[in-house]
């Protein structure tokens, strides 16, 4: 505490001389420190909004099994009160193999799907793909998809479901490199499964006991990072 009684002995050396008449003393230290001046508090700010997550699906072919595996992610996270889930199907949105004219950093889209599909994909702060692996990487009707758009994700959080017959890993890993481009974090945590162990005749997904688990703790990740991104995407309510 050397360094603050000398600096203490300078400050009162230097007031000595600008007001004799007024020495200091630790009387007037100790009161000064007692009643400091008034400081005006803000209200309270009103409770933020629940991050909203998106499961979106990450086929169209007929007979896939991916929607049911998006209507069991949804399923699970029913009773969670932490963010509200919507299940967003591809399928339901007729996307051709890609047709816009511009690129979609632009935003200059043409077609009503598209205007569509970037509608939807805007009411989110984060994602949960539900990506099969095929061909050793992730499905084509899913990048198609997202080459649709871009600014949409931009600055947002996402988990992947993965499946296939080594639980989907490689469909993971191309999918980050394409989130990564749009500028999407993804958590670190994945859900994985196999088509030997969690789907019944290759069809019928029955997700064994450990497998599933493996929902909770990913999502436990991707809401605070969906929340935590809201306010980079609005800087001025973070200055609030």
């Amino acid at each position: 505490m050397s360094w603050f009684k000398n600096l203490f002995s300078k400050s009162s050396a230097r007031r000595s001389a600008a007001n004799p008449a007024a020495p200091v003393s630790s009387e007037n230290v100790t009161a000064s420190a007692a009643a400091p001046a008034a400081v005006e508090t803000a209200a309270p700010a009103e409770s933020a909004a629940l991050p909203k997550i998106a499961i979106i699906t990450g086929s169209t072919r007929p007979g896939r099994v991916n929607d049911s595996v998006a209507a069991w992610v949804a399923s699970e996270l029913a009773g969670r009160t932490d963010a509200t889930f919507e299940v967003v199907d591809i399928a339901d949105f007729n996307l051709p193999l890609l047709d816009e004219a511009y690129p979609a950093a632009y935003q200059n889209y043409q077609a009503d799907h598209t205007k569509a599909w970037s509608a939807k994909i805007s009411e989110f702060d984060g994602y949960v793909f539900v990506a099969n692996e095929y061909n050793h990487t992730v499905s084509s009707a899913l990048a198609n998809a997202l080459s649709y758009l871009n600014a949409e994700f931009n600055n947002k959080a996402a988990g992947i479901v993965s499946y296939g017959s080594m639980g989907g890993v490689r469909a993971a890993e191309h999918l980050r490199n394409l989130l990564a481009e749009l500028q999407v974090a993804v958590v670190r945590n994945q859900v994985m499964f196999s088509l030997f162990t969690d789907f019944e005749n290759f069809a019928d997904f029955k997700p064994t006991e450990q497998n599933a688990g493996t929902l909770a703790p990913m999502i436990d990740q991707l809401i605070p990072w969906a929340q935590g991104f809201a306010t980079i995407r609005t800087p001025q309510a973070a200055a609030v």
